[in-house]
């Protein structure tokens, strides 16, 4: 099973299940950005437990994965994993934090291609922030260069206003600040 293959699978299974979601991650930074390699797909989903557990149990066997994971991560707020065994395709299913930036984030996805696959995608400036928030926290220059990666490529279109204030609201202002200048976005302080 391709990496696009087991996107398309998981998608069908998570619409099966009522579940909303959007791709976030290396993927969406491939999909917007600079292509690299990347050996998981990443996906935040936002709904009741029962549409979660629907959701798991409609995997069936040629998946790993822990009911009871997942609802613990539902719970907290955090992630649990879906396994494909046959090919070992990992995906890394990410419950909604309760925050007003991941409200919004989530509010703006919308259909993209990735993977040959027509996907609910986060937007290129969620994609940025969510980098650069977990490149801070995880101490990854790879992040960085992802974030770098989808501001240079999407420099036209990229909302500064938007990307600014939830910069600010999740901390990572002054990585925003050199993502900028590195993209060559701004100069001496102010946007191009």
């Amino acid at each position: 099973m391709t990496p696009g293959e087991f996107l398309s699978t998981l998608v069908s299974h998570l619409d099966a299940a009522g579940l909303p979601y959007m791709v976030v991650g290396s993927v969406a930074s491939n999909a917007y950005g600079e292509i690299r390699t990347t050996y998981d797909v990443d996906i935040v989903v936002d709904a009741p437990w029962e549409n979660v557990q629907r959701f798991v149990r409609g995997l069936g066997p040629d998946y790993y994965v822990s009911e009871e994971a997942a609802r613990a991560a539902w719970d907290r707020r955090r992630m649990f994993n879906v396994i494909h065994a046959a090919s070992g395709n990992k995906a890394d299913i990410v419950c909604c934090k309760d925050t007003d930036y991941a409200a919004v984030a989530f509010e703006r996805r919308g259909l993209a291609q990735a993977l040959g696959v027509e996907i609910e995608l986060c937007s290129p400036e969620d994609v940025i922030l969510s980098k650069l928030d977990w490149g801070r926290r995880s101490e990854s220059e790879r992040q960085y260069r992802d974030a770098l990666g989808v501001a240079k490529a999407q420099r036209s279109t990229l909302d500064l206003a938007y990307l600014a204030h939830w910069a600010e609201d999740i901390g990572v202002t002054d990585l925003l600040n050199r993502l900028l200048q590195d993209a060559g976005l701004k100069s001496g302080g102010e946007p191009k």
